[in-house]
């Protein structure tokens, strides 16, 4: 390989002997961080537009968006039981059922419907009116004229939407059940009136602001007050009233109920509105609700208590009383006798195991008015009874042993002491439970307001947006490599020379001047249309000046100074790489033409004045014509161009005619170079024709356009024809999407007649 400098440009050139192979791609086809990089930047704009459109999404969303507003308010939920059920509360505890009063149970109350429906109803929630806005940035509109005093203009004429400024209060809706969550339409009125549409065709009724209006449907009636209304009119609001269920769904998904930290008893309530002011007021009802119920159980509780011990006191005060008489019939009978110290200490004894069993007792009694006879609650108070029973048995064992007399004064002394004891503590218990009915406060304080949020809380608009970015930067990348995989075209050039045995003899590359340069020649009248004229440094030149010394070379072994360009099918760069080579040839000194020998569609004449003329054809037919008159003179030194002129019907027949041959033969002793443009190789047999004539062919192939399948079918063409294909040229490398480049372009295999 020989590498040289081309003084004539500004940028270095590399002059290549031999075919060419892309550094950037493996031999063993693996693919590099380069070969990522360089697919990373040849769609650098797609990934841009991605992220630009995601980010504009984004963007309109975060403008669009309903605020939300989260308040949090604080309450104490105390554990710690104090009274007279104390020691049940203890057994329940170590059976399992301390979650009964922990705070799990508590924050299940405050979302339970109980406290949530009651909330709703005071709050007037389940009563939804919202203003009918345009739709997408209507409420967004809306939204930021909401403190004008007055409803804003209508845009448009469109008066029947909201656009800021509106107003209204409905303090009653009551509609039959069958009719929750189904929206009614009110339409604002003039001077305080105003209309609702029922849904399912039910009618239309008129009310006026501040007056009741009650309509009845069938057994049933609608009820309606609206308090306040500020609209133009003929705006329009939708009106519904929600269902329990639907409301408790709504509010338990708004709600968050959870202890602050772990074990501390503090709950803490925050709830999201669109409105923060309701946010805040939900916050202080739930609170109130929660401490309102507590209070009222416990109060209830302590009610229950009492009863029972009501209850119990008559029947310990008449044993009490019995065993008094008792005792003083006996020792009036007897006389006073004096207790034994074994006896008084099995007296004790006695007193306090019959005092813990009617204890146990009358928690058993309480646990029956809560719990089956096979909870494990009163299974145990069963079991705690029965030891206690068995040494009770032990005990009266013991007692048998003393002197009858000692016998009966310890029965007595024990049953009063017992149901005296039993007594008085009821007694208390008693004075306690009425002291704690008059006084309940609850086990529930409020220990935080929920204050109005100042800022919403909801959408965080900055993560939004940059994530949105991001997002729109990954999507473009997998855009960018999705493209990749699905190119169906050869854009390596190693492929071709595995697979073919062709060199590859240039990779031309696409550029923004090459895109105006083809657009210059659809449209307009410029005079030279000429890349190498008018961009001498563009990459696609120099990649064209690496290709001049390959072709000498290639030249001097055929003996021949012909050269054909042809190609697959249409829409390729054909003409753009002849007349553009044979400029480069030219610009280096030497004299060069370029023939235009696409008869049906040739293109040529348009990097000059825009007309065919007189060309090929025209010489062809008439004999008359000489080579020099269809010669025309171009704006570079050293180069012409021959038009296809007038289009033929029989373009194969003209093509094998002997004066086509002798045009190339006198060209090409005239000029250095001959350069012939042919018709694609698949759709027509033009280029079999023509390749007779040239020393040297090269076959033009457009990056990532052409199945491999295809350009095999093109050389075999070409071969069955014994036309020596010496190479191939890599046009437009980067064009396709996906192939380290931009601007793809869709071309087919039809071929017609092109004027």
């Amino acid at each position: 390989m020989t590498v040289s400098s081309d003084s004539g440009s500004g940028l270095p050139t590399h002059t290549v002997k031999g075919p060419l192979v892309d550094p950037s791609v493996h031999s063993d086809g693996e693919i590099s961080f380069r070969d990522i990089a360089d697919l990373v930047w040849s769609g650098r704009w797609l990934i841009l537009v991605v992220a630009s459109a995601v980010l504009a999404m984004s963007l309109f969303y975060v403008w669009t968006a309903k605020p939300q507003y989260k308040s949090m308010g604080l309450v104490q939920a105390e554990q710690k039981e104090k009274g007279l059920g104390s020691a049940f509360n203890e057994l329940s505890a170590m059976m399992g059922s301390a979650g009964v009063s922990g705070i799990a149970a508590e924050i299940a109350i405050i979302k339970s419907r109980m406290i949530l429906g009651t909330v709703a109803e005071k709050m007037k929630l389940p009563i939804k009116v919202r203003p009918n806005y345009f739709p997408l940035f209507g409420e967004a509109v809306a939204r930021r004229r909401a403190d004008f005093l007055q409803p804003a203009e209508p845009p448009l004429g469109l008066s029947k939407f909201a656009w800021g400024g509106e107003k209204i209060t409905v303090s009653v809706f009551d509609v039959p059940e069958s009719l929750q969550d189904t929206a009614f339409r009110l339409v604002a009125g003039s001077e305080g009136g105003y209309s609702v549409v029922m849904p399912g065709g039910l009618g239309t009724f008129d009310g006026k602001v501040g007056e009741s209006v009650a309509i009845k449907l069938g057994d049933e009636q609608i009820r309606v007050f609206v308090q306040e209304l500020r609209a133009r009119a003929g705006t329009e609001f939708s009106l519904l009233r929600r269902s329990p269920g639907q409301m408790y769904s709504l509010m338990q998904t708004r709600l968050t109920v959870a202890e602050q930290a772990k074990e501390s008893g503090i709950i803490q309530i925050t709830y999201q509105d669109e409105d923060a002011a309701a946010a805040a007021a939900v916050v202080n009802v739930i609170e109130d609700e929660y401490l309102r119920q507590n209070v009222e159980r416990k109060s209830e509780e302590a009610e229950q208590s009492l009863q029972f011990v009501n209850k119990q006191l008559p029947e310990v005060k008449t044993s009490l009383e019995e065993a008094q008489a008792k005792l003083n019939s006996y020792q009036l009978d007897k006389g006073t006798a004096d207790v034994q110290k074994e006896t008084d200490l099995a007296l004790n004894r006695a007193v306090e195991l019959e005092t813990q069993r009617l204890g146990l007792q009358q928690q058993r009694e309480a646990a029956l008015q809560r719990f089956t006879l096979r909870h494990p609650i009163v299974q145990t108070l069963d079991e705690q009874i029965r030891a206690l029973g068995a040494e009770s048995e032990k005990l009266k064992d013991q007692v048998r042993q003393l002197p009858a007399r000692q016998q009966e004064i310890f029965s007595l002394m024990r049953d009063l002491k017992v149901n005296s004891e039993l007594y008085v503590t009821l007694l208390n218990s008693s004075q306690q439970l009425q002291v704690a009915k008059a006084g309940t406060v609850g086990s529930v304080r409020i220990i935080d307001r929920a204050l109005k949020p100042r800022s919403p809380s909801a959408p965080n608009k900055g993560l939004i947006v940059s994530g949105a970015f991001v997002m729109g930067l990954f999507i473009g990348l997998v855009m960018v490599f999705v493209r990749r995989a699905l190119l169906r075209g050869v854009d390596r050039p190693d492929e071709v020379e595995q697979k073919l045995g062709l060199p590859t003899y240039a990779s031309i590359p696409f550029s923004s001047q090459q895109r105006r340069v083809n657009q210059q020649q659809r449209g307009s009248k410029v005079s030279s249309k000429i890349l190498a004229n008018v961009a001498s440094n563009d990459p696609a030149i120099e990649a064209l000046r690496s290709l001049r010394t390959s072709i000498h070379f290639a030249l001097m072994e055929s003996g021949s100074n012909v050269v054909m360009l042809t190609g697959p099918v249409p829409g390729i760069g054909k003409s753009f790489v002849s007349v553009n080579f044979g400029a480069v040839l030219a610009m280096g000194g030497k004299r060069v033409a370029v023939i235009d020998c696409d008869l049906r569609r040739g293109t040529i004449h348009k990097y000059l004045d825009g007309e065919a003329g007189s060309g090929v054809s025209d010489y062809v037919v008439d004999a008359n014509l000489s080579h020099d008159s269809i010669v025309r003179k171009t704006p570079i030194e050293g180069l012409v161009l021959v038009s296809r002129g007038t289009t033929p019907p029989n373009p194969s027949e003209v093509l094998l005619h002997a004066r086509f041959s002798d045009l190339v033969a006198r060209l090409s002793e005239n000029y250095d170079y001959v350069l012939l443009d042919t018709p694609p190789v698949l759709p027509v047999a033009d280029a079999s024709i023509i390749g007779q004539l040239a020393g040297c062919t090269l076959v033009v192939l457009k990056s990532a356009e052409h199945p491999l399948r295809a350009i095999e079918e093109t050389i075999r063409r070409l071969r069955h024809s014994n036309v020596e294909v010496k190479g191939v040229v890599f046009n437009q490398v980067g064009a396709k999407m996906g192939s380290y480049g931009y601007y793809g372009y869709g071309y087919g295999y039809d071929y017609a007649y092109k004027y």
